[in-house]
């Protein structure tokens, strides 16, 4: 441990030596005299301290050089979240050199403090081209602090408890795609000042150094290898659970930035060795984890027309969600994992509209009593092409390029064309299927029909409805898993209607999926046992309602 503070240390000092460096004059000539700088440069005013503040800086600091996991987790989510609320809701946390002058100057504990002190910034105010550049020097070397001891085998420098490992890795990714976004925002308004600090610091949150630093931690902690064999190997993800849930966040990343760069394919390629069919995977550990594996799992599969597997998936972690209440409502997660349930609902209306299928019942329920949701369901079914998009719009991750704009030549550059790719694809599919419910919902009513009659019926001439007929076919026809990685699967017709033509004829048959007479029991039996326990509730209640009413009265009596 005091050779990895030392490693961080001696990387802190060369890069201040190499600020000092740089400072110098573009001639060579020789810099003032120390005493000369010192009346030029005047001195740093450092912050006031607050003594909760002081005593929270004091314990973690101690938390960390003890390895004090169980410590370090209450200060984080209670104590953390506590001091931001009293003193800082609206400014920024005292500054690197306020605390390394009055709290300590030890390497491995102004790393994580400045990685709480970015990640405040970022939520709560307005961030600073210099905090953006900030935060990733900060990560750069907390990650390569991290990747070092993984490489040597050696025990890790940092021990953490296993909220904050997710919150860090999913921030360097936010912090990336908002990097991303503002530089395309900055580009677009044609402001030569904002645009310089990009021009002259591109490897800023570079998309390759993202990238790799997510692979290397994958690849270093062995997580791949532990999910393909927990019983097969021996060190780092096999021994260590911290080690362990750093590589496995790692990939849900993964996931993620390939699904922010319209890679689908790669994206779910990415998790094909995760434990989705154990009985306690562990991505139940962290539910910010939990959501954004589903989220960005069903998304792709709906980019991928895989609209079965993406309505499961969505429904899975939609009812998980409506049973539990595991997030801490203090922590600064809790906004944004409400925010992607809601996400996740409106891409639920979306694959239901492209693909009409069951789904349960409590979803079916809050769909249909929502206005918000019962509205919109009632325009994607008439075929509405401006709701389907205002839906992906409002539901869809934020797409980010993945190469900085040519800064020399900005007369074509739009800051918008990630985005409006993926809603052009998105909407050009849509297109060709979004006769296809209303075709179904007719055919439903006949086991032959003529294909003019039909055509009539839908609106359409007959040479349209034969087309659209020979879409419906392919259309219907997906890839469906039912078990092993999410890639797998076997194509199926997922319609309730089959057909074949005939010459001017369409002959149907309408297959309706029965449930399980088990599920019927089984939900029947609930509904019982709930009916059972407010009758008893109320039995109880009334019970002690008469017990009092009598004492009363007895009372009353002795007064007599």
């Amino acid at each position: 441990k005091a050779e990895k503070a030392e490693k961080v240390e001696k990387a802190e000092k060369a890069e201040d030596k190499k600020a000092e460096e740089s400072g110098s004059d573009s001639d060579g000539s020789e810099r003032a005299p120390a005493a000369e700088k010192e009346k030029k440069a005047p001195e740093k005013k450092m912050d006031v301290i607050p003594d909760s503040v002081d005593f929270f800086l004091g314990k973690l600091k101690d938390s960390i050089g003890t390895r004090n996991v169980q410590e370090i987790h209450k200060l984080y989510e209670e104590t953390y979240n506590q001091v931001k609320k009293d003193h800082y809701k609206s400014k920024r946390f005292p500054s690197v050199d306020s605390v390394a002058e009055q709290i300590s100057n030890e390497p491995l504990f102004l790393i994580l403090y400045k990685e709480l002190y970015y990640r405040h910034v970022y939520c709560e105010l307005q961030v600073q081209y210099d905090d953006r550049k900030g935060s990733w020097e900060n990560y750069c070397k907390l990650l390569d602090l991290i990747c070092s001891d993984l490489q040597d085998g050696d025990e890790l420098s940092v021990a953490l408890p296993v909220v904050w490992i997710w919150d860090i890795l999913d921030e360097f990714v936010y912090h990336y795609q908002t990097y991303c976004t503002t530089r395309s925002k900055v580009v677009r308004s044609g402001n030569d000042t904002l645009m310089q600090p990009y021009k002259d610091n591109p490897e800023v949150f570079q998309t390759t150094k993202v990238l790799m630093y997510l692979h290397q931690l994958v690849r270093w902690s062995k997580v791949e290898d532990y999910l393909a064999n927990k019983e097969g190997g021996t060190g780092a993800a096999f021994t260590d659970e911290t080690t362990r849930y750093i590589g496995y966040f790692s990939l849900m990343q993964l996931l993620r930035m390939h699904s922010l760069l319209g890679d689908y394919h790669l994206a779910m390629k990415t998790i094909q060795c995760i434990d989705l069919g154990v009985e306690v995977p562990l991505f139940y550990k962290i539910p910010a984890c939990h959501v954004t594996l589903y989220y960005y799992m069903g998304f792709a599969y709906l980019m991928m027309r895989r609209y079965a597997d993406a309505i499961r998936s969505f429904s899975e972690i939609l009812v998980f969600l409506s049973k539990i209440s595991g997030v801490n409502s203090k922590s600064y997660q809790f906004e944004a994992m409400v925010k992607k349930q809601d996400q996740m609902y409106a891409l639920l209306l979306i694959s239901l509209a492209l693909s009409p299928r069951q789904i349960d019942d409590s979803l079916e329920k809050r769909i249909r009593t929502e206005q918000q949701w019962a509205e919109k369901q009632a325009r994607l079914q008439r075929g509405e092409e401006l709701c389907f998009e205002e839906l992906f719009n409002y539901a869809c991750p934020k797409f980010v390029a993945a190469a900085p704009p040519d800064f020399e030549s900005m007369e074509n550059f739009n800051a918008q064309e990630a985005h409006q790719r993926q809603v052009k694809l998105f909407l050009q599919e849509m297109r060709q299927q979004q006769f296809l419910p209303r075709i179904d919902s007719y055919m439903k009513l006949y086991t032959a029909i003529k294909t003019e009659k039909l055509a009539q019926l839908c609106d359409m001439a007959p040479d349209a409805l034969r087309d659209q007929l020979m879409c419906v076919m392919h259309k219907t026809s997906q890839k469906v898993r039912t078990k092993g990685p999410p890639l797998d699967g076997e194509s199926q017709h997922c319609s309730e209607v089959e057909f074949y033509l005939d010459g001017d004829m369409v002959h149907i048959n309408a297959q309706r999926t029965e449930r399980e007479h088990s599920d019927v029991f089984l939900e029947q039996i609930i509904k019982f046992q709930e009916l059972l326990k407010k009758m008893k509730a109320n039995t109880v209640a009334e019970a002690e309602a008469k017990t009092l009413a009598v004492e009363a009265d007895a009372k009353e009596a002795k007064k007599r």
